[in-house]
């Protein structure tokens, strides 16, 4: 009998195992991981083109196949979100539930902005999505006030990601020998640049957008760092910041928590979704206004108080295991499904 069950993913098979055996145990259903790898080519515009195509391309052939599926979760939420806009462009009658996991909304500027804004907006009022799962009750409250929705339209679920320990050689000892940066979206790196330029810690940025020239001797950004390599930067550093470039939007949480997995403290900045629902202060991590003084001062103290930093650590991958594995978050999902009484059996 074919699975009627399915969550797409934009990964592989073997990220998306944790994650359906939490909603198999929280539903009682057997759920199917569809995987189509769409995020790769950035390097010219063609391959961006080709990278979007695929983004379109693998939700219309679901959308095609619509009436063999009872309950659709967007693990992807670019693949949920176009699947409910085919739905709505060609007006279907709605057979499934679908859930939209990681929904993120960040305003463009100009026409763009616009056009972008209208048709996100043209997803969330239509009537093909039942749960936007959002990582920050922060951005849940920013979501329902943009688009002018009822807030429980939105729900606030604690992100959770594989145990990323397990993709590199664990004992070979870190390096511990410098500060880390990763990441793309929301990233405020003029602040962090401008912050750590006045001090003499090595600082390392990956990031595959961010291009600076005249970089302090102890900045330097690595622009061709991904997958396993990532882990391993991850692994050596001594302890991560995360600079926030706009509070309300959720962003970050990937890292975040990749980073709690490596038992590595985190400097995060605020106003910031991850300030608000990921890190306690002093507990799992720093935060810290957007001031250069304050954010050296959190350095300083990671770098120099071991007591302080073997605490963070520890509590770090603590949390992490018990809140923000991925089999935890597939639970946290299949339970909304049902507290929502829209899961179909």
């Amino acid at each position: 009998m074919k699975t009627r069950n399915i969550a797409m993913f934009d990964s592989n098979k073997e990220e998306a195992e944790d994650f359906i055996k939490g909603l198999e145990q929280s539903t009682g259903l057997t759920w199917k991981a569809l995987v189509y790898t769409a995020n790769k080519g950035r390097k010219n515009k063609l391959g961006n083109a080709v990278r979007y195509f695929k983004y379109f391309a693998f939700p219309f052939t679901v959308f095609l196949h619509r009436k063999e599926y009872d309950n659709v979760i967007g693990w992807q939420a670019f693949y949920g979100l176009l699947y409910a806009f085919y739905c709505r462009l060609f007006h279907v009658k709605k057979v499934n539930t679908l859930l939209i996991k990681n929904f993120t909304y960040k305003p463009k500027k100009g026409l763009t902005g616009k056009i972008y804004f209208r048709f996100m907006n043209y997803i969330v009022k239509s009537k093909y999505v039942d749960v936007f799962v959002c990582t920050s009750q922060t951005f849940c409250d920013y979501c329902a006030k943009v688009f002018d929705e009822p807030s429980d339209r939105f729900v606030f679920l604690p992100f959770g990601v594989n145990d990323f320990t397990k993709k590199v050689n664990m004992t070979q000892p870190a390096s511990n020998d410098y500060i880390l940066s990763l990441g793309r979206s929301n990233r405020d790196w003029d602040f962090l640049i401008d912050s750590m330029s006045e001090t003499e810690y090595p600082v390392r940025i990956v990031c595959d957008e961010l291009h600076k020239d005249k970089l302090p001797k102890n900045i330097k950004v690595y622009n061709d760092v991904w997958g396993n390599k990532s882990f391993e930067f991850i692994k050596n550093c001594k302890f991560m910041i995360i600079p926030i470039m706009d509070g309300k939007i959720g962003s970050g949480e990937t890292v975040l928590l990749q980073t709690m997995s490596f038992s590595k403290p985190i400097i995060i900045t605020k106003p910031s979704c991850l300030a608000d629902d990921y890190v306690s202060d002093g507990e799992t991590g720093l935060i810290v206004a957007k001031n250069k003084d304050e954010l050296i001062s959190a350095v300083s103290r990671l770098w120099n108080d071991t007591e302080l930093y073997d605490r963070i650590a520890h509590n770090c991958r603590k949390q992490y295991e018990e809140k923000h594995s991925l089999l935890s978050y597939g639970k946290y999902v299949g339970n909304t499904l049902i507290s929502k009484e829209c899961l179909k059996k």
